[in-house]
């Protein structure tokens, strides 16, 4: 059990700090601008993050020791992309480096969202013995 939440948190991890690092990194160097920004808005925050997301998820989902506990994955994922938000969009805006929309609540959803969907998945295939596998 410790072995797949490592790798859920990992995949997530890895996933949110090469996100991070590639936006500061390309404002360092000045490529972000214009339509760079909008580029990295939706690999970011509409690829790579859910997806992580959901992968996450779907792994925590599986693990069926951890019985209820598994809904704080999608808490946890969550408040990770409202966090990422912050770090990257809301920090840069005060530094006065960019000039990015102010995210509202609906960045909740978009960082709830895959992450119900994959915890959803991985809880109904957890379920179901012939289907689970050691992963």
């Amino acid at each position: 059990m410790k072995k797949r939440l490592i790798k859920a948190t990992l995949i997530y991890g890895v996933t949110w700090l090469a996100c991070l690092v590639l936006h500061w990194g390309s404002l360092a160097t000045g490529v972000l601008g214009g339509g760079g920004i909008m580029g990295y808005t939706i690999l970011s925050l509409y690829i790579a993050l859910p997806i992580a997301g959901i992968v996450s998820a779907f792994l925590i989902g599986r693990m069926t020791e951890l019985r209820w506990r598994r809904l704080a994955a999608p808490v946890a994922i969550d408040a990770l992309h409202a966090l990422f938000i912050a770090a990257t969009f809301g920090l840069s805006n005060a530094l006065g480096l960019t000039n990015i929309a102010a995210a509202d609540l609906s960045a909740f959803a978009y960082g709830l969202a895959p992450a119900m969907v994959g915890l959803a998945i991985g809880w109904v295939t957890a379920r179901h013995p012939a289907t689970t596998s050691k992963l």
